[in-house]
């Protein structure tokens, strides 16, 4: 889908879409991150993306995939919903060409990948990032250090408490 009428329909509107990236721009900038939003055309369906960051993982290449499919969209502003790209990108990242090229012209890990997806979304995974915390605490987007100290802080202190109640528990 056109990038701005998805940005657009997402945030109902060109004003709102304006505000509601305000904050990843200045957190970019600042992070000194160069990200070309005008070098964004299109707003990619990710399964394949998806199907590939599952591959590399088997290849102990998964973070090297990850952080190249974000470089190839964000900086680059390329197509990471075309498989004669994403094939690219593997290759760049040490995976097999030929492989990648049988795999993605079949269904291979088609459906795990959708239930992972639905799945992620029944908890709450709406965009990225998202962090999901100790199965717990949901983070959406970039957040702040303080942010990130609270939720750790919280886990700590419920397994403090669950520490607690094991020590209060008779013996079995």
């Amino acid at each position: 889908m056109d990038r701005r009428t998805y940005l657009e329909t997402k945030f109902g509107g060109k004003e709102a879409a304006v505000r509601a990236y305000a904050p990843v721009v200045e957190a970019a900038e600042s992070a000194g991150l160069q990200i070309d939003f005008e070098g964004i055309k299109i707003t990619p369906n990710t399964i394949n993306a998806h199907r590939l960051i599952h591959w590399a993982g088997l290849e102990q290449k998964q973070t090297h995939v990850v952080q190249a499919l974000f470089e190839a969209y964000f900086e680059k502003g390329r197509d990471i919903g075309d498989v004669p790209t994403l094939v690219d990108i593997g290759v760049e990242c040490g995976l097999d060409r030929d492989l990648l090229e049988r795999l993605f012209a079949s269904d291979a890990d088609m459906e795990e990948t959708r239930a992972r997806d639905a799945h992620a979304r029944e908890r709450g995974v709406s965009g990225v990032p998202t962090f999901v915390v100790a199965n717990q605490h949901v983070l959406r987007g970039a957040q702040s250090p303080e942010v990130w100290g609270e939720v750790i802080e919280q886990i700590l202190e419920q397994l403090r408490a669950q520490e607690r109640e094991a020590d209060k528990a008779p013996p079995t």
